[in-house]
């Protein structure tokens, strides 16, 4: 347990002030719940027994006091005494229940926001190698569940740890006051459900990883069938994607209903011996009661005592099954903070320059120690060059690009700005000094104005619409009642492959960075309206480098540079007059993309 307490210290230290006031705060509410008994009994005995005739008597209750000086007949005052007491341990209880639950909240959700930041923060700083070690669900589960987890232990598990084991304490010393034999099964009770705890904490932390990798599969497969909505439907898919999300839940509720069952039979077993240890204790407290040892209003606290005891013993245990899971909780999440990763260590602090002259020197890329799928390439790309890459789909093109923002990591081989290895500079510096849009478009659910303007969203409006005329946003936004402020669905449903490119587009171009990349990003355009964004690229960003990677030959036509590649490596570079009178693989494909065009034309 302390061990959560050290781990978490830097998210929840700030605030353990106001926890400790918490848990006095908890305390107080104790006092009145153990208070309420002793008043009980006193109108027992010297309210109720007295009002059918019979005697007054002594009461153990340390509430005697307050109605010492008053007549013993004079039932109304006495009464009036007493539950005016009541009333007011009753109004001390709501107001501190109220404060505690607010403090312990308000103040607690930022810590839990701290942390979760943090967590998105390390998700996105982290290599490429996170998404080996962890799936989506994973991350979900580790981001949501697990730092609720922690949140919980701090303001609810072991306050209220904290609180019935103040109550237990205090009942035992007020029952050993009425009678020492009243103690002994309380205690009894408690020794034999120590046994059983140790068997039931065993279950948990047995059941408890298994239980967290269902739950993390479960999200996974709900997130790709959300997701993957429009693949599923365009493939008629939709009883498999169905059968496989059943599966899935199936397994996660027979996991349940499993744990469930092994669960309450522990549960069962505690209740059972709780009602055992409650009938044996009334019969002796029955038999001290019929021996004039102890009062009815003594009998009645001692009942409401016994009660409270065994529900707080059970609490206890409950709680303690929730700091198993909250240790394992902490224990994962910050096995993931603490993760090293080895990428981000490789670089270091320096900004990238607003005109960067770039240079790959014979980089190779492998995949887990396979074959290279980029091989010794070289391109110089000083500032303002204009750079075109082609080839079959799986020769290295989008390695190529992904490698040079630092995205994948190259083997050997280096890449500099202006001289100086990638390496010595930041990762988000790197990532900033490119604007980036990729065939494989992420949208937000938001307007389209607000996907464009995701880099810079105080951007201001005129900027926004300019960037999207220069992808041909327009064609399609101006057609919506809402226009630009269209809301477009979660990962841009709604629009279509070619729409949704265009967005992503405009997104890179308002970014406004040295070097924009465009990875096959108009492949669902045709061929009139990519190359009127090409036409618009020219204007909007002369004089800076632009890097592509496409599989139409005609877009590449007025680049400086054309390199085709095959299986990882450079077959062919050169202008496009070079390469058309090289008539090669490039030549080739532009012959027939002509003639195709031409046809369609017709």
């Amino acid at each position: 347990m302390f061990n959560v307490y050290k781990k978490n210290f830097r998210f929840y230290g700030r605030i353990y002030p106001v926890l400790i006031l918490c848990i006095f705060l908890g305390l107080m509410q104790e006092i009145v719940a153990l208070v309420e008994p002793q008043i009980i009994s006193l109108i027992v005995d010297r309210v109720i027994n007295p009002a059918f005739g019979r005697e007054p008597v002594e009461n153990t209750s340390f509430f005697m006091y307050l109605i010492e000086d008053i007549p013993a007949d004079n039932l109304g005052h006495i009464l009036g005494v007493l539950i005016g007491t009541f009333v007011v341990f009753l109004v001390l209880y709501f107001i501190t229940f109220y404060a505690r639950w607010n403090l312990a909240h308000y103040f607690s959700l930022s810590c839990d926001n701290d942390l979760r930041l943090m967590v998105l923060r390390k998700i996105n700083g982290f290599g490429p190698s996170i998404t080996k070690d962890y799936s989506s669900g994973d991350l979900i589960t580790i981001v949501n569940s697990d730092s609720q987890k922690i949140r919980n232990f701090h303001i609810a598990t072991v306050p209220f740890i904290i609180d019935s084991v103040f109550y237990i304490v205090l009942a035992l010393v007020i029952l050993s006051k009425i009678s020492l034999w009243l103690t002994l099964f309380p205690l009894l009770t408690l020794g034999i459900y120590l046994i059983i705890t140790r068997g039931f904490l065993k279950l948990l932390f047995k059941m408890d990883d298994e239980m967290w990798a269902k739950d993390s599969e479960f999200n996974t497969e709900t997130q790709e069938s959300i997701y993957g909505i429009r693949t599923i439907k365009s493939y008629g898919r939709e009883d498999m994607r169905k059968k496989r999300f059943y599966d899935r839940a199936d397994d996660l509720s027979n996991f349940y209903t499993l744990f469930g069952r092994k669960r309450y039979r522990y549960w069962l077993l505690y209740d059972s011996i709780d009602q055992i240890v409650l009938v044996v204790s009334m019969a002796i407290s029955i038999a001290l009661a019929v021996n004039f040892k102890m009062t009815s209003g003594e009998y009645a606290a001692f009942i409401a005592y016994m009660f409270n005891i065994t529900g707080y013993f059970i609490d206890i245990i409950f709680f303690a099954s929730d700091i198993q899971d909250e240790k394992v909780s902490t224990k994962r999440l910050h096995t993931f903070l603490e993760k090293e990763d080895t990428v981000s260590e490789k670089y270091g602090k320096a900004a990238v320059s607003k005109q960067p002259h770039i240079q790959i020197n014979n980089i190779v890329v492998k995949m887990e120690d396979e074959k290279p799928i980029v091989d010794g390439v070289t391109i110089d790309i000083p500032y303002g060059k204009k750079v075109g890459l082609m080839g079959k789909t799986g020769c290295g093109k989008s390695v190529v690009l992904k490698t040079m923002q630092a995205f994948t990591e190259h083997d050997s081989g280096e890449i500099l700005f202006d001289g100086v290895d990638s390496r010595q500079y930041d990762r988000g510096e790197i990532a900033r000094a490119f604007g980036y849009a990729m065939q494989d478009v992420f949208l937000f659910s938001n307007t389209i104005e607000s996907n464009i303007a995701f880099y810079n969203p105080d951007a201001d409006e005129e900027l926004i619409r300019k960037c999207g005329k220069a992808a041909e946003v327009d064609e399609f936004a101006e057609k919506f009642t809402d226009g630009y402020n269209t809301v477009i669905g979660e990962k841009g449903f709604g629009l279509s492959g070619g729409q949704k490119q265009r967005v992503a587009i405009a997104r890179a171009l308002l970014k406004d960075a040295p070097v924009i990349v465009l990875d096959d990003c108009t492949s669902a355009l045709d061929m009139e309206t990519e190359s009127k964004i090409f036409k618009n690229l020219e204007e909007f960003f002369k004089g800076k480098s632009i890097v592509m990677a496409t599989h139409r030959a005609k877009a590449l036509k007025d680049f400086d540079e054309i390199i085709y590649m095959e299986d990882g490596k450079v077959a062919e570079r050169g202008t496009f007059g070079e390469l058309m009178a090289l008539d090669g693989h490039y030549a080739a494909i532009y012959k027939q993309q002509m003639d195709k065009e031409a046809l369609i034309n017709e």
